[in-house]
């Protein structure tokens, strides 16, 4: 069935659009708050984003098990509020005068768990929504939204934190969740629940879904390849704003407008991974983008001049990314629900994060330590030395032979 006829599908991809914009505006708003409002340093802030991936590290493989057991549009539903009640309580603790780092460190963990449940039932819920078949077209509009929203999340956030400051930006986030929810509570979906026995431990099941990855060559190398490419995200991530305000002088606004560089490029990669992906093959699409990765934040540590000099080296390296994201999480997105059980889904999606994502919590920190030791442009330059590495090892991997999952392979 064409998506364009599918409006489960429709209000499943718009509830996630309007509350991807609301998240960037957190993404940029939350280090602000904690650098503009309290003083962070560099350590701090690396704290924070650490603190919003540190589910990942084991929390998400529990969290996976359970989207295997249960309905997974439920979860959504609950997890999209949960997190608006979270978001919320950072303008609300703002307005009385006791917000602190301790409740920002709170607030991107308590975040990073609902984001995590929302991600792993949604990845495992499409398919049920759309079909196998559909998997690449889904898959696009959905990164579609994502590139929607790296446009117009960082500029809102910018403007909306130079107006009414970082914590009040933070309430639009919260009621895009609460408006996600809505959307989502109107899908009507017939979920399967697949039997368990009556002795089955959620370890054991855990434990199914990281041995199936693992012997599954190519999505273990593929999970390998963005588990090194996410060491150096999330440590860019960390220092990106302390670089861009104190070392580049970027005020909120010109920053929000450099960030929101990576959407126009995001929705050319949209409309690029279809073909891309049908005439080169998933294998192929994704070392180009990890290539992209790499030149992108080779630029970083190079930025200098006058603020928008400097902003115009940030936009250029942000538009690489652009590029790199839709290309590489729609071929893995789709190679993975392609040739996973429909059983295992969840607890694959999980898995996959355990290792690709578990990184992002020392990464994170360590950047901050790092470069309050050695300096920003230093760190960055690391962190590019680390793009080059996930690029070259997925190249020289059979991941560059694999073109499209097999049907019998997807059956078997």
């Amino acid at each position: 069935m064409s998506l364009s006829r599918s409006p489960d599908f429709a209000k499943l991809w718009s509830g996630y659009t309007i509350a991807v914009i609301g998240s960037q505006i957190t993404v940029l708003a939350l280090p602000l708050t904690a650098i503009l409002l309290l003083g962070a340093s560099a350590t701090e802030t690396g704290l924070l984003v650490a603190a919003r991936m540190a589910p990942a590290l084991g929390l998400g493989l529990v969290i996976g098990a359970w989207v295997d057991r249960l309905p997974r549009r439920p979860i959504m539903i609950v997890s999209d509020i949960g997190s608006a009640i979270v978001i919320g309580s950072v303008p609300a603790a703002a307005a009385l005068g006791v917000l602190g780092l301790p409740q920002l460190y709170a607030v991107a963990f308590v975040a990073g768990v609902f984001a995590l449940a929302t991600e792993s039932a949604r990845t495992a819920l499409v398919p049920t929504l759309v079909g196998r078949d559909q998997l690449v077209a889904a898959n696009s509009r959905l990164q579609g939204s994502s590139a929607v929203a790296q446009v117009a999340g960082p500029s809102l956030a910018g403007l909306l934190v130079q107006a009414l400051t970082a914590p009040t930006a933070m309430l639009f986030d919260a009621l895009t969740f609460l408006a996600s929810a809505a959307l989502l509570a109107r899908v009507r979906v017939r979920e399967t629940v697949a039997p368990r026995a009556a002795d089955s431990r959620v370890w054991h099941e855990i434990v199914e879904g990281l041995r199936w990855m693992r012997g599954h060559q190519i999505v273990f190398r593929c999970v390998v390849a963005i588990a090194l490419a996410n060491i150096e995200w999330f440590a860019v991530q960390a220092i990106l704003v302390v670089y861009a305000t104190r070392e580049l002088a970027l005020p909120p606004a010109l920053l929000g407008i450099a960030i929101a560089a990576m959407g126009p490029l995001s929705l050319l990669g949209v409309a690029l991974v279809g073909p891309l992906t049908a005439r080169w093959g998933l294998g192929p699409v994704m070392i180009g983008a990890l290539f992209l990765e790499t030149l992108s934040r080779l630029l970083l540590p190079f930025a200098a001049g006058t603020p928008i000099q400097a902003a115009a080296v940030l936009a250029v390296s942000q538009a690489l990314l652009g590029l790199t994201v839709p290309l590489w999480t729609v071929s893995s997105s789709s190679l993975q629900q392609a040739v996973t059980p429909e059983r295992l889904l969840g607890r694959v999606t999980a898995a996959t994060r355990f290792v690709g994502w578990g990184v992002a919590p020392p990464a994170a920190f360590g950047a901050g330590l790092l470069a309050d030791a050695i300096g920003l442009r230093p760190t960055l330059f690391a962190s590019a030395v680390i793009a080059a590495v996930a690029f070259v090892y997925l190249l020289a991997s059979p991941v560059r032979r694999y073109r499209h999952p097999e049907p019998e392979r997807v059956a078997a």
